[in-house]
């Protein structure tokens, strides 16, 4: 993966974002974690990563994984790829049942060191990995 990035950058000024979205059926919950490099002016590539798991029976449990797991990337990004400055996509915003908990998952964020970004402005999760979630 770090030779991909390093290939596709060639140097040039580049951004990292990571987000997760989530979509279940009666008996499971796919994540798809999407960790997004856009290189400045050009374009992106973007890797993905899914992850399969019991049905979580509420929307804060989901989304708090969502975040948990986009952490996990971004740690990973930093300590095994030695990229820093990734930017956290919470697909959460001020509409919908998701408002009730932003607080919390921006604290979780904020907390763990790292910048954010909510719906509408968060499509590493909100668009990216949505598309790998079905």
């Amino acid at each position: 993966m770090k030779k991909i990035i390093d290939g596709f950058v060639g140097g040039e000024p580049f951004k990292i974002f990571i987000g997760t979205d989530s979509d279940g059926n009666q008996d499971f919950v796919v994540f798809a974690t999407a960790l997004v490099v856009y290189k400045v002016g050009v374009g992106g590539i973007y890797f993905y990563k899914l992850k399969r798991e019991k049905k979580y029976h509420d929307i804060y449990s989901r989304l708090f994984e969502e975040v948990h797991l986009s952490i996990e990337m971004a740690n990973f990004v930093k300590q095994s790829l030695g990229l820093n400055h990734a930017e956290i996509h919470i697909d959460a915003g001020q509409d919908g049942e998701s408002k009730e908990i932003i607080s919390t998952l921006v604290g979780y964020v904020k907390g763990m060191g790292y910048n954010f970004k909510l719906k509408p402005w968060a499509f590493a999760a909100s668009k990216i990995a949505h598309r790998h979630t079905k």
